[in-house]
């Protein structure tokens, strides 16, 4: 396909107008065939971008010599392709066919519409009482409407898999990069013709891919609200007592009691669901997954007495509930503990030594982070981006990277997986952080509470590379203990714009997350990760 064809097909996907599905289905076969073959040579894995989807589709249009308006279509297939086997290994009773009411022949339908779309009669008037008799047969949940608004709620709901979907092209291409973004299979089925009513579709070929079952598929991709569940429970006073002893001591009833508290439990699911979706039975892993969270939660008390805070989770901190020496002393419980619930894993003992090396080389990178943050809260002074990053690599991402790599390495995945495994802890840890500094920014109560607490921000960095009058004229007060120049500074930023830079940042480190998700080769670790991502980032 020469450039000036590429970029009309290019404008006219992007407008989605001339998007046809070729009538013969000699052509469509054999567009079929060459996507086959061009996933195989190019060893493709889903998911992909919508952007790589977009790419590739070019590609493989270039390859098989299509027309401008069969670039649509050939993504179509080619996505198809990329999901085909991992659909195979959905049961049916959890896959969703969504159908379109411009299937019926209005002139003999004898359905029922409510809210939701059309309640098919199954009279035979048309191809939708085909369709959705077969997939009744099989098990699908069956949707006929129009629309992306119910089916978003369906695919974010948890309550299907895998998606099938018969449409127009351009409904396809609405819907495709919302299932995407949650990492969830689809297969899209194009009408021969768009129109509002009476259209038609290859019955065949979509009954072929209804009916496709053969587990060919291995990989598994945890779902992350049945093992959020499950990790919930771990975290009772029961489970905990049988994982860590009954509480005797005052170290050990401060330490359980802190264990139990809030919290989002991030750390712990990361470590259950990447051993889950790596191929692990996911009980085996939670004596290293509590030992996560000990390693978190130790790091608040200590967080908490180092930056004198009152409050966690809306309660009185660690320190003020039971006095500076014992917080200290039941974090340090929880550390140890953490270590030893790791080391006496039910694991190899070559495997239970890389779980405690992830774990020491984060606990190191912590102690570092914090450390550069104590001495910059003791002496406050201009301060760069880069550092600030570096701070936030260490404290928070380092955290994110053990949960990641200790699941990882239980499960015995390779050491160039673990290594893109903590390339992307790093990226989707720092737009984390990021994100979590934009929220507090904008908050209502306790607005901006780091940056007024002098403690090292990416808005506080963006203010000192800033040549704003207003920002420049703040910063000048703001080093000593002057609360009103900080508020001043908080305002200047606001002012300056400086949030649009601060996003520029966050948006550098979700792509940088991305791109690393793109190039691992394990489907199931690559579905996990883009679900992670829509989880911590959204």
């Amino acid at each position: 396909m020469g450039f000036t064809m590429q970029r009309k097909a290019d404008s006219l996907l992007l407008k989605g107008i001339g998007l046809g599905v070729p009538q013969s289905r000699d052509r469509r076969l054999a567009l079929e065939r060459a996507v086959v073959d061009y996933v195989a040579r190019e060893r493709l894995l889903p998911p992909l971008t919508a952007g790589e989807l977009e790419a590739h589709g070019r590609c493989a249009a270039a390859a098989v010599q299509a027309e401008e308006g069969e670039l649509a279509y050939v993504s179509v297939l080619l996505n198809n392709e990329l999901w085909a086997d991992v659909i195979a290994g959905v049961p049916y009773e959890r896959r969703l066919l969504l159908l379109p009411q411009c299937l019926a022949n209005t002139e003999v339908c004898q359905a029922d519409r409510d809210g939701l779309g059309l309640l098919c009669a199954q009279c035979g008037g048309c191809s939708i009482g085909v369709l959705q008799a077969e997939a009744d047969r099989l098990g699908y949940v069956t949707l006929v409407a129009e629309g992306t608004t119910v089916v978003s709620k369906l695919l974010t709901s948890g309550k299907v898999d895998a998606v099938i979907g018969v449409g127009c092209l351009d409904s396809l291409r609405r819907i495709f990069p919302i299932m995407n973004a949650h990492a969830i299979p689809g297969q899209g089925i194009p009408l021969l013709a768009d129109g509002c009513k009476n259209t038609e579709t290859d019955v065949a070929w979509a009954l072929e891919i209804l009916r496709a079952g053969k587990r060919r598929f291995v990989e598994r991709v945890a779902e992350i609200e049945a093992v959020s569940g499950l990790v919930q429970a771990w975290f009772k006073p029961v489970s905990l007592a049988a994982a860590m002893g009954t509480a005797e001591t005052e170290a050990q009833r401060i330490g359980q009691e802190w264990l139990l508290t809030g919290g989002k439990r991030w750390r712990p699911l990361l470590t259950a669901a990447v051993f889950e979706a790596s191929g692990g039975s996911i009980a085996k892993i939670m004596p290293a997954a509590l030992a996560v969270e000990c390693f978190h939660k130790a790091s608040l008390i200590h967080d908490d007495i180092e930056d004198n805070d009152d409050e966690r989770y809306g309660e009185p901190t660690v320190h003020r509930r039971y006095g500076v020496p014992a917080a200290i002393n039941a974090g340090d419980y929880l550390i140890g503990e953490g270590y030893r619930l790791l080391a006496e894993a039910d694991f190899a003992g070559e495997i239970r030594a890389g779980m405690v090396r992830a774990a020491a080389r984060g606990h190191r990178e912590l102690c570092l982070g914090q450390g550069e943050e104590l001495a910059f809260s003791r002496q406050p002074s201009p301060v760069t981006e880069a550092a600030v990053l570096r701070i936030y690599a260490q404290k928070t991402a380092a955290a994110f990277e053990v949960a990641v790599l200790v699941g990882a390495v239980a499960a015995g995945v390779d050491a160039a997986t673990c290594a893109q495994l903590s390339e992307f802890s790093r990226a989707v840890g720092t737009a984390y952080q990021i994100r979590d500094d934009m929220d507090d920014f904008q908050s209502v109560r306790g607005r901006a509470a780091d940056l007024l607490a002098m403690r090292p921000t990416i808005f506080l960095a963006a203010a000192c590379a800033s040549d704003h009058p207003a920002v420049c004229s703040a910063l000048g007060s703001v080093w000593g203990d002057d609360r009103e120049g900080r508020q001043r500074l908080i305002d200047a930023i606001g002012e300056a714009g400086l949030h649009a830079r601060v996003g520029l940042l966050y948006e550098h480190y979700r792509h940088e997350a991305e791109r690393v998700v793109a190039g691992i080769q394990h489907t199931g670790l690559k579905r996990l990760l883009r679900r992670i991502m829509v989880k911590m980032l959204r």
